[in-house]
């Protein structure tokens, strides 16, 4: 599907002018994938011509990884079966359940109750009063 200010036969983006091959399943993956692949195609010294790539030999990373989503994007050609599981044991009678414990710990609840934090004493008059700055003024000075 095209984007609404690029009409279907002036679109901008290869996918949007490839068929969509039958055996794709991820049709937006398929689509990036094109357009990723499209952009980064390596020029006549074997460099990716895409800016972001400037100077990788070879494909580039991004054309590598295109290449890995189209694949991905499409079903397996062969579906192999899956194995088959040997004989199971049948289970008869009831599996043992421990009891509930009386305290749950783990994830959300600490199994120690957390460590009291020291704070250091204060000392008097080591600041002054007014010097702070965590402290308000006293209502009647703002009133005035």
């Amino acid at each position: 599907m095209a984007h609404p200010a690029h009409p279907e036969d002036r679109s901008r983006r290869p996918s949007d002018r490839t068929a969509l091959p039958v055996d794709v399943t991820d049709r937006l993956l398929w689509a990036l994938a094109v357009d990723v692949a499209a952009a980064h195609q390596p020029g006549p010294d074997g460099a990716c011509t895409n800016l972001q790539c400037r100077g990788q030999q070879g494909p580039c990373w991004a054309l590598r990884t295109a290449r890995r989503a189209e694949q991905r994007a499409r079903r397996a050609a062969t579906l192999a079966p899956p194995p088959s599981p040997g004989p199971a044991a049948i289970a008869r009678g009831r599996a043992p359940v421990p009891a509930m414990p009386r305290r749950l710990t783990g994830w959300f609840t600490p199994a120690h109750p957390p460590a009291p934090v020291m704070r250091p004493a204060s000392v008097p008059g080591a600041v002054p009063p007014e010097s702070r700055l965590d402290r308000r003024p006293p209502v009647a000075a703002s009133a005035a």
